[in-house]
């Protein structure tokens, strides 16, 4: 088991992470998610042995990796590391890139074994640059497990693929971690890299882990706006929140749809996901003008309060409601469904819809 225990990093006055704490067991893929500048990346580094821990532990099956008063070193963690770009050495032979670092006693041998594990024992003489993206990022994961480390780490390795290949090496490496029992630490922005590799999920947010669970847990009721965003089809109002309602362009909804309940008063920016919001008949509501089916949602347009605007929901119109175009009726989203922040909004001219501008900290 890998255990990251309240550790903590800053670069000069900058706070990167804050008494962080996450487990991980073999077998199984913990990805790590969080806009840019969230500390992930800080994090992987200091497993790699890349950074100084300056408070906290590092433990790996009880033995400590690092510390405030011990660091050990790069080569002499069992970790391995599959970058975005591969950083394969192209002046040496595909095969020369796996047994790079292994005893040289068996280290062709191995390289080959990897290199027939990920499809690729017939590219073992090759240069790298003669090869494609994927077979690249293959050559990648082959060198990270070659060593046979007991935690792989990923930095967003399959990002700059296309969706096929995304796909098959992400059963490839998920296949691989489960077969070994490796720790796997995975580091993406890829929602449906989450569902498809993660076992557990954990969200980053100002060097603050402020959500874990299961990708399905954080799918059906997110806690945090960005797991929100990440897993849904978020619709932004902006309103008010007074002591006993909340006032938006779309119908007033009762308090009880926050997330948090003791959100301050005050304008505010509201997001809430497509799937967690409904129409209900209202006569001294808003007109719908239109509605556009596609998938499972819908794009419904209202002549409102403030001009005309459009909400996407999963709203079934053929399921025996009366509501249609010409109706009168409120948006109301699901109790707990809705995240409040300090307004800070604009208009998008095209489409009407009320964009989320507001700052995020790097």
């Amino acid at each position: 088991m890998l255990v990251i225990e309240k550790v903590s990093h800053q670069f000069g006055p900058h706070q990167v992470l804050n008494n962080v704490s996450l487990q991980s067991v073999g077998g199984e893929v913990t990805c790590l998610i969080g806009h840019s500048g969230c500390g992930k990346t800080t994090l992987l580094r200091l497993l790699a042995g890349l950074l100084r821990v300056q408070n906290g532990r590092i433990l790996l099956d009880g033995e400590v990796l690092a510390s405030q008063t011990k660091m050990l070193s790069p080569e002499e963690r069992p970790i391995g590391m599959v970058f975005q770009e591969g950083a394969l050495f192209p002046h040496m032979s595909v095969a020369d890139n796996v047994a790079f670092g292994l005893p040289k006693k068996g280290a062709r041998k191995r390289a080959t074994e990897w290199l027939k594990r990920v499809g690729l024992a017939d590219f073992a003489g090759r240069n790298p640059d003669s090869l494609s993206g994927g077979q690249r990022q293959r050559v990648a994961l082959a060198r990270a497990m070659a060593p046979e480390p007991r935690v792989l780490l990923f930095d967003e390795p399959f990002a700059n693929l296309d969706a096929p290949l995304r796909r098959a090496l992400r059963d490839d490496a998920r296949r691989i971690i489960r077969d070994t029992g490796t720790v796997g630490l995975f580091v993406t922005h890829d929602p449906a890299e989450v569902l498809m590799m993660a076992d557990n999920v954990a969200v980053l947010e100002q060097g603050l882990i402020v959500e874990s669970g299961t990708p399905q847990a954080l799918y059906d009721r997110p806690e945090s706006l960005f797991a929100a965003e990440l897993f849904g089809e978020p619709q932004v109002f902006e309103g008010t929140i007074y002591d006993d309602r909340i006032v938006t362009p779309v119908g007033e909804w009762e308090r009880r749809v926050l997330v948090d309940s003791a959100a301050s008063n005050g304008d505010a920016l509201l997001v809430v996901d497509a799937d967690r919001l409904e129409l209900r008949p209202d006569d001294n509501g808003i007109l719908i003008t239109s509605i556009q089916s596609f998938g499972r949602l819908n794009r419904v347009s209202f002549d409102g309060t403030r001009g005309e605007l459009a909400v996407i929901l999963n709203w079934p119109k053929d399921a025996g409601t009366s509501i249609g175009v010409g109706s009168m009726v409120r948006v109301v989203p699901k109790p707990g469904a809705v995240f409040a922040s300090p307004r800070c909004v604009e208009k998008d001219n095209d489409s009407h819809y009320y964009w989320w501008t507001q700052h995020r900290s790097k």
